[in-house]
């Protein structure tokens, strides 16, 4: 089973992120910071879509709400739990103020090629930094307790936790295998993402330190061929393909 996922940055991109999902053709997509109106293009290619909302966006005279999507081009059942805030408080988000966005975990299951593939997928709320902080900690703990009573399933998204700075990291490497090679020290692309080359006050360039993109496995789910793709979106686009292991 191919999988991608991706922050797509909402408008920002659209061009590029279907050019490679149209070339990629994956089998899932878990997209983060996705329009809603994405479904749209996304059911022209065969998938079936399930958006959450995170935040509604303000554009010029039209307002579209952003969230996490889960498709697959197979028929997938779905359920979508939230983990900071809920759907009624889904609002215009406050500058700088992370507190003000709607934090959700989708969970979808799709039979492929005979066998049965469960993937969440979400989007953790931003720190300074890529530090922990109280919101992140209890946000981290809720989540973890709603993964707790799922199946056996692979995890994807966008974690704002840099691996190697975030202890948060931990928490999920002691349930799940960070498929991410280690030859990769950042999922930021430098010529799309707003901060270009400014350092962050750790001293060093977000473009080297900050992993925050990952997939994460547990058995009986296993790996191959990961890697990242740049120039889609101010993220690297993370491709996988993702098998079940017999033993």
């Amino acid at each position: 089973m191919k999988l991608i996922s991706l922050n797509m940055e909402g408008n920002s991109h659209l061009d590029r992120v279907q050019s490679f999902i149209t070339n990629q053709q994956p089998d899932i997509i878990c997209l983060q910071e996705a329009p809603e109106d994405f479904q749209t293009y996304l059911h022209t290619l065969g998938y079936q879509t399930t958006f959450a909302p995170m935040v509604i966006r303000e554009h010029h005279t039209d307002n579209y709400a952003e969230g996490v999507m889960f498709a697959s081009l197979t028929a997938h059942t779905s359920t979508t739990t939230y983990y900071h805030k809920s759907v009624d408080t889904v609002t215009v988000p406050v500058y700088r103020d992370v507190t003000t966005c709607a934090n959700v975990i989708i969970v979808g299951t799709c039979i492929i090629d005979d066998q049965t593939f469960t993937v969440g997928t979400t989007h953790v709320m931003v720190t300074i930094d890529g530090l922990p902080d109280d919101l992140q900690r209890t946000g981290i703990a809720n989540l973890m307790n709603i993964l707790s009573k799922h199946s056996p399933h692979l995890l994807c998204g966008d974690f704002n936790m840099p691996r190697g700075i975030n202890d948060l990291y931990e928490v999920f490497t002691d349930q799940y295998t960070d498929t991410i090679p280690n030859t990769y020290t950042s999922s930021l692309d430098q010529n799309l993402h707003r901060l270009g080359h400014i350092a962050d006050t750790l001293n060093a360039p977000i473009f080297d330190t900050y992993m925050v993109d990952y997939v994460f496995t547990q058995p009986p789910y296993t790996a191959s061929d990961v890697c990242l793709e740049f120039g889609i979106s101010d993220h690297a686009a993370v491709v996988a393909h993702l098998s079940i292991s017999d033993t």
